[in-house]
């Protein structure tokens, strides 16, 4: 668990996205859940220590920032689009992304289910515990519902996987979109941000994910005019230029599907 302000707590490096959480006078604010069970139990159990969890807040609807929303109590808030979305994930999928993330959790706890948000907006939605302002903000991008979590006393803004240090996966994303809301982002007063994967950063990070957003989309639009097909481009372009592969290429598949959708969306 990394201290990120006073009154701000995230958990870094787990088999999912970060989950993070606000302390205020009347209770704690989660943004995002663990993916594994025993994750979330036991990040539920830490969070406890500071105060009853008030609200939990989903900033996307992929498994792997929802699947721990059943173990964590309080009330569930997200977007109305994520809300339907949440609707249409499979436990299957699920259990097939923790075949190579946590095969240990294997099968899922009979407790297990996906838990819908009790409450939904369209735009943005602000609420306020003690001292403290949860202002969640559109912001399509990484996915169509995708939000930001911002708590101005806090100079912190929650922005999942909107921002990122590494290439952005475009397996639901909507790009153009994706480059407005960070311009949005860009103009709220904070000192830091806490993504979906990876370190605390500042503002930033705002620029190089815009930068490996408008990359990634450029070239799928250079082999586009060329006139490849899908399969030709998912063979061709690896974006290894700018995102050197790893060793076997674990990646693949996710680059694959991000472009099956971008190819999809860039045609139109």
């Amino acid at each position: 668990m990394e201290k990120v302000t006073d009154n701000v707590y995230t958990l870094l490096n787990t088999r999912g996205c970060n989950s993070s959480f606000v302390v205020t006078a009347e209770g704690a604010v989660v943004i995002d859940t663990p993916m594994v069970p025993a994750d979330a139990k036991k990040w539920r159990e830490e969070i406890q220590k500071f105060g009853e969890i008030r609200y939990v807040i989903n900033n996307e609807p992929h498994n792997d920032h929802v699947a721990g929303d059943c173990w964590m109590g309080g009330i569930l808030v997200a977007h109305e689009l994520t809300r339907e979305a949440i609707k249409h994930n499979r436990q299957e999928v699920l259990e097939g992304q923790m075949q190579w993330m946590a095969p240990d959790a294997l099968p899922l706890d009979k407790g297990f289910h996906y838990r819908l948000p009790d409450i939904t907006f369209s735009e943005e939605i602000k609420f306020h515990l003690g001292k403290h302002t949860i202002h969640i903000i559109s912001a399509p991008g990484h996915t169509p519902s995708q939000t930001a979590v911002f708590v101005p006393e806090e100079r912190v803004a929650f922005t999942s996987d909107n921002v990122t240090m590494m290439m952005p996966i475009m397996i639901d994303a909507v790009p153009e979109e994706w480059l407005k809301s960070l311009k949005k982002l860009k103009a709220l007063d904070i000192d830091k941000i806490v993504p979906g994967h990876g370190p605390v950063c500042d503002k930033k990070a705002l620029d190089v994910t815009y930068g490996n957003v408008e990359y990634i989309t450029g070239e799928l639009k250079k082999a586009i005019d060329k006139g490849w097909s899908l399969q030709e481009i998912q063979e061709k372009v690896t974006f290894a230029e700018r995102f050197p592969l790893m060793p076997g290429d674990p990646m693949k598949m996710m680059r694959h599907e991000s472009i099956a959708h971008l190819y999809e969306v860039l045609k139109k």
